[in-house]
Order: structure tokens, then C-alpha cells, then sequence
């Protein structure tokens, strides 16, 4: 299987940044992705995602169906597969923005790919900073990606897909089960004992 480097089968961008920070407006007419938006499972929350009006370009820093954001700034250095269309929505400073310019890799394999152990123990070799660590473009656009087939590539997507759905079925489930629990005994404290 051949190995090559993210920067020969993709475009990154830096994400959005601001001059003088980031002024949420009600009726802007941007939104943002930031950090705060991705839950405990690396998913993507849009619900929650700021409005703005940017005050550059903002067709650059857009973000497609396809994309694939990294999180270069922090503790933990992941990425996200764009799978719906966002419109008008733009990501961060604190993201990569990773445009496939390959159809020999799907993009759901690559943000796989860049959060396995290899790519991660790669990051960890070249980040700087000591306590929110960066990983630099050009640390990103050296790391290499092993391409299998693309029939392997869609296997290894449809498993990973079933994990995370199956980790988030599991979840709500532990979550219910406390919340039942808890309303059991709560309900057992305001009885009273013959």
C-alpha cells in the first residue's frame, strides 16, 4: 500500500481569525465552528455554532461537505469529517481546514486516519508548546497517510461509523439508566415508612 504525504493529496488552510477577536452578532450572517462545539465523541454540535460577520474574505475559511478539520491547538489534536452542507459557516483559527484534491482517499478515512495512534504519536513527536501543544502546517503537510483501496477505505469507514453510533447508543442508554435510578430513589426518599 503506497504511503504519501497529506500536502500531495490535499490543500490546508488555516482557519479563521479575527484582528480584533471574534464579535457574535444575532442576525449575522455567518456561523463559526469552534472547539466548544464538538461533544465528548468529537461530533460536530451545529446547533450551538456562533453567528458573525466576518470581517475578511470568508470563502476561503468556508467549510464543505467533504472537508476535514484538525484541531491544531489544545491537548488533544483531532480530526472531523464534514458530512452535511453547512452553509455560510466558516471554521476557526484553531482548526485546519483540509480540502481533498485526491479522489484515491475518501475523507472519512483520512480524518480516521489522523486520529490513530501513528499520525497522534507523530503530532506528539513535533507539537510545540508545553501545555496547549500546536501542531504546525507544515508538521500536518509532512504526515504520512497509508491509502488502501478504496473498497478498504469505505470498510474501514462503514466500521467506524457503526463504533461511534454504537458508543453513542451506549451512552444515552447510561445516561437514562442514572436519570431512572436517580428519580427511583428520590421518589423512595419522599415516602413515608409504616
Amino acid at each position: 500500500m503506497p504511503k504519501v504525504t497529506l500536502e500531495t493529496v490535499a490543500n490546508i488552510q488555516v482557519g479563521y481569525q479575527a484582528k480584533a477577536g471574534i464579535k457574535e452578532k444575532t442576525h449575522g450572517k455567518y456561523r463559526l465552528i469552534q472547539g466548544k462545539n464538538f461533544d465528548s465523541f468529537q461530533q460536530l454540535r451545529t446547533e450551538n455554532l456562533i453567528k458573525f460577520d466576518p470581517e475578511r474574505n470568508p470563502k476561503i475559511y468556508s467549510v464543505h461537505k467533504g472537508d476535514v478539520l484538525f484541531q491544531s491547538r489544545g491537548v488533544t489534536h483531532y480530526a472531523y469529517c464534514i458530512e452535511e452542507d453547512l452553509q455560510n459557516t466558516l471554521a476557526s483559527g484553531s482548526f485546519y481546514i483540509i480540502h481533498l484534491k485526491s479522489h484515491t482517499l475518501l475523507p472519512q478515512y483520512l480524518a480516521w486516519w489522523l486520529n490513530q495512534t501513528p499520525a497522534q504519536a507523530y503530532f506528539l513527536s513535533q507539537t510545540s508548546g508545553t501545555i496547549m501543544g500546536f501542531v504546525s502546517k507544515h508538521t500536518l503537510s509532512h504526515l504520512l497517510i497509508q491509502i488502501p483501496s478504496l473498497s478498504v477505505q469505505k470498510k474501514i469507514v462503514k466500521i467506524v461509523s457503526l463504533v461511534k453510533r454504537e458508543q453513542f447508543l451506549l451512552s444515552n442508554l447510561s445516561d437514562n439508566r442514572s436519570r431512572l435510578i436517580n428519580a427511583v430513589c428520590i421518589k423512595a426518599t419522599q415516602k413515608k415508612e409504616r
